[in-house]
């Protein structure tokens, strides 16, 4: 029995030596040779200081102290010295050794080398923290969301987004701080069907209950089939939507000064040369000028210059500046494109609604313009109707057709006209969706929230549903 425990002793892999109370080391195994580079001739009757870094000699004696209250001490991990001087990292598991009367007389120590396994801890533990001020410091929103909905963590930068502290943020349903929770269920029931949302455009509410917009990429973590948490990567374009707007709006206002310019300038003074004109060709008629059938043309090309003319400001700036102007300048465009294109095209709205908010106005009507427009174009129809109304606090805009229809709309869709009218309706906060209709056609939607300078008149009957 005495053989194999010396058998195993001195085969193992780990180094087992021994020593006395003062210091002595008194047995060495064949492992202890290769970890440490001593040898047993070396080694054996030496001071076990020899072992010992410099700092590490009050480490030891508290060690010794419990081994001398007889307790082990197990898997303590510390650095000793090789021959060369190098330091290595051990795992120590001291036991205290009795002699035949149980008198304490010493203790054995296994030391295991796990200067490897520290190095990949450490390497482990450096590239944790670095991910984690990767996290951190991100100049883009990160958060980590539950399968519940819930934000298991937020990094400083979508804290900074909805201006609010950690303790508030984490830990609470992340649909608390959207207008419309139900976007964020919708998002979340797409990456649970391990779809991978890119570039969605959508919004989050700061403390102050103020609209931030954003861009979202998301996407599912799972771990053995099981939904682990969800990861949403939030870029704050706030600042450029609103640059982008005041650059649109400033397009639209450059557009109806030109066509006032247009109207008051050019068409005046077109006007006035078409008046001398006709005074000149009534006098050559009555002399019997030959010159009157010229003065004739000239006149008519006038006339046809001032038409085109008329028509170019009504197209640069089609909606009059009061509240009822948005409704007339459908009724234009309705009936423009009746003349036109030979299609019914109708405004079915029966309630006027007045939009004071002349952008608002705007927006709505270049959307407007560019359904009628696609549905000419692609969808061959018979009628189209413009509707606009009011409805539990949002302002509705609906553009019906009864032709072939189109594919809804996407938002990877590629159209430029398509993609300006989901920017037109984001600007105002609000959707746009591209349907079939139940039997035939193509429905136009877009849904945005009602401001102050939107109202409807009290007095006229209430709209039919759209």
């Amino acid at each position: 029995m005495v053989g194999q425990l010396a058998a195993i002793v001195e085969y193992s892999n780990d180094a087992i030596y021994s020593r006395t109370f003062d210091g002595t080391i008194t047995t060495w195994n064949a492992a202890a040779t290769r970890i440490f580079g001593y040898s047993a001739e070396e080694i054996v009757g030496q001071t076990s200081r020899r072992l010992l870094p410099p700092g590490k000699q009050e480490e030891l004696r508290r060690l010794v102290r419990r081994l001398r209250g007889g307790k082990i001490v197990e898997h303590f991990e510390t650095e000793r010295l090789r021959k060369d001087g190098s330091r290595i990292q051990v795992s120590l598991t001291l036991s205290p050794i009795r002699d035949s009367s149980r008198r304490l007389i010493g203790f054995s120590t296994v030391a295991r080398d796990i200067s490897e396994q520290s190095r990949v801890r450490e390497t482990l533990a450096r590239r944790e923290q670095e991910l984690n001020d990767l996290f951190e410091q991100a100049s883009v929103g990160l958060v980590l969301v539950r399968p519940d909905g819930r934000v298991l963590r937020a990094n400083r930068a979508f804290l900074s987004l909805l201006d609010r502290p950690s303790h508030q943020v984490n830990g609470a349903p992340l649909g608390t701080f959207h207008p419309t929770p139900q976007v964020v269920e919708e998002m979340f029931a797409r990456l649970e069907s391990r779809e991978t949302i890119q570039s969605f455009p959508t919004e989050f509410l700061n403390a102050k209950g103020e609209t931030r917009f954003v861009i979202v990429d998301a996407d599912g973590f799972w771990e053995k089939g099981h939904w682990m948490h969800t990861r949403w990567f939030v870029r704050d374009i706030s600042r450029r939507r609103q640059l982008e707007r005041e650059l649109l709006e400033n397009s639209d206002r450059e557009r109806r000064i030109f066509a006032h310019e247009l109207h008051d300038g050019l068409g005046q003074q077109l006007g006035g040369v078409a008046y001398l004109c006709n005074v000149l060709r009534e006098s050559l008629t009555q002399r019997g000028a030959p010159e009157a059938g010229s003065a004739t043309r000239i006149f008519e090309l006038l006339r046809k210059a001032i038409e085109d003319t008329r028509r170019m400001a009504r197209g640069l700036s089609p909606i009059p500046e009061e509240p009822e102007g948005l409704m007339d300048a459908l009724r234009e465009l309705a009936a423009r494109t009746s003349e036109l294109q030979g299609i019914r095209c109708k405004v079915g709205s029966r309630k006027p609604v007045l939009v004071s908010d002349t952008a608002m106005a705007s927006h709505l009507y270049r959307i407007a313009q560019e359904a009628v427009h696609n549905a000419v174009k692609h969808a061959r129809p018979r009628t189209i109707s413009i509707l606009l109304r009011l409805s539990q606090g949002r302002l509705i805009l609906a553009i019906l057709d009864d032709g072939h229809g189109i594919a809804p709309l996407s938002p990877n869709r590629k159209g430029l006209g398509l993609r300006i009218m989901q920017y037109r309706t984001g600007l105002m906060g609000g959707t746009i969706t591209i349907v079939p209709r139940p039997l035939r056609g193509t429905e136009v939607r877009c849904t945005v929230p009602i401001t102050s300078q939107t109202s409807s008149p009290p007095s006229v009957s209430s709209l039919s549903t759209l």
